[in-house]
Formats: C-alpha cells, sequence, structure tokens
C-alpha cells in the first residue's frame, strides 16, 4: 500500500503495548490516520475470511480495492449524510471528469476442442529489466494455468516477447492435451511458429526451442490487439517490476 499511500515507516510501527494503535493514530494526519485505519480493517476482514475457510484474493486485488474505497470515502465526506441520501451532491463541482473510453474488443476465445494460450513479454529499456506473462485457457474463459516469468537476461522487447511465447508453449503441454491457439499482439514474434524469419537472429536459440515445442503438440499462431491481451500484459508488467516468477494451476 506505500505505493499508494504515505503509510508510516516500519519504525513507527512498533509493540508499545495496550495503546499501540493509539499512540500511532495520534502520530498521524488526517488523511493517513484514515488510510491506517481503513488498511486495518482490511487485514481484520481478509484474516477472517481466511479463519473460515474462503479464499484470500492476490495483493493486487487488495491494493486497487483500498485505493479506490479510500477515494470514495473522501470524495463522500465532502457532502452530509442528508444530501448523498438526498442525491443533492453537484457532480459538475466535485466529482471527477470522466474521459469517454471506447469499449474494446474482448478477448477471442478459441473454437471448441482447442485451447488459447495468450502471452506477453514487457520490457523496461532504462533499466533492462523484462518478463513474459501467459495464460492457458479454454473455450468457456476457464483458467487452467496462469503465471509470469522474471527473465534475467534480455536485449530487447522482442526477445521478451519470444521469451513468452517459448515459455507459454512450454507450459501449455502438461496442461492440455488439446491442440493450442498462441495469442500474442506481437506479429514478428508469431511468425517464429509459421516461418524461419528469425532462425538467424540473435533470438535463435529460442526460435529452435519454440520449433522443438511444436513437435509435441499442435499450436496455431492468433494475432490479437493489445487490448486483448490485458491478462498476460498485467502478468508480465508485475513480475518484471517486482522481478518475480509463478505459477497458478
Amino acid at each position: 500500500m506505500r505505493g499508494r499511500w504515505p503509510l508510516p515507516p516500519d519504525e513507527v510501527l512498533i509493540n508499545s503495548g495496550k495503546e499501540l494503535l493509539l499512540n500511532l493514530l495520534a502520530n498521524c494526519s488526517d488523511d493517513v490516520r484514515d488510510m491506517v485505519i481503513i488498511l486495518i480493517w482490511r487485514i481484520w476482514h481478509l484474516r477472517s475470511d481466511a479463519s473460515h475457510g474462503k479464499e484470500i484474493p492476490p495483493v493486487l486485488v487488495t491494493v486497487e480495492f483500498l485505493d479506490s474505497y479510500y477515494k470514495s470515502v473522501k470524495l463522500a465526506g465532502r457532502f452530509s449524510t442528508e444530501e448523498i441520501i438526498k442525491g443533492k451532491m453537484n457532480a459538475s463541482d466535485h466529482a471527477p471528469k470522466l474521459k469517454t473510453i471506447q469499449a474494446s474488443a474482448p478477448w477471442p476465445a478459441p473454437r471448441r476442442g482447442t485451447v488459447a494460450l495468450s502471452v506477453d513479454g514487457s520490457f523496461q529499456e532504462s533499466d533492462g529489466t523484462a518478463a513474459a506473462g501467459m495464460v492457458l485457457r479454454d473455450e468457456t474463459g476457464k483458467v487452467l494455468f496462469a503465471a509470469y516469468h522474471y527473465i534475467f537476461n534480455c536485449n530487447d522487447a522482442l526477445e521478451a516477447e519470444v521469451h513468452a511465447l517459448m515459455q507459454g508453449m512450454a507450459l501449455a503441454i502438461p496442461h492440455s492435451t488439446l491442440p493450442v491457439v498462441v495469442q500474442s499482439d506481437s506479429a514478428t514474434a508469431l511468425s517464429s511458429l509459421s516461418s524461419n524469419c528469425l532462425n538467424r537472429s540473435a533470438y535463435g536459440q529460442l526460435v529452435l526451442e519454440i520449433k522443438e515445442l511444436m513437435g509435441d503438440r499442435e499450436f496455431l499462431p492468433q494475432k490479437i490487439l493489445r487490448s486483448q491481451n490485458s491478462v498476460a500484459d498485467r502478468l508480465a508488467k508485475y513480475s518484471r517490476s517486482e522481478r518475480t516468477t509463478a505459477v497458478w494451476v
């Protein structure tokens, strides 16, 4: 949450006895005090869910939820309860102005009898960090696996995209026996499945691994829009920023 909120530093969060919480809140500004209370409330809520065997959402979900919740509380705090109930808030003066956003194209589900592997690479030129994100789904959209993989050595964005293809295809083979539709927003990376144009490139070794994987399963390339590849994109960016690797089946 410190990535979004100016929360107190760790050295302030010390066990000072029964008055721990009161001492902490007393040394916070009004806004930070609200943030600390909301965060503690969320922690208690998740702990309660865990104790009852409920599934706990990923940390990023909680971050987005709390940030949105706090903004809503602050907006509502500008008005009295009576004004809110009667709907007398002046939206033009107080509500944030929203841009008109065109609906993006939906994720293209694979045809019956196949599964879809959506992959994406993320590369940050300023520091050379890179990662791959991938998700395998059936025709109904049910997730068979989701994963992100941090790439320790990467030269450019295209190499990250080819890495994502290779890593995703390798994971898809043991998780489905069906033909795999490989979805990527990089037409150049996808060309490695159907042509030899990248065989003699700097990514030749990765391409050779891709060709070898194609001997174990039928892989069908499909170019999709960036907006249709948001899941793999988010996974790759998170992996790159956090420098971490994980797989969920």
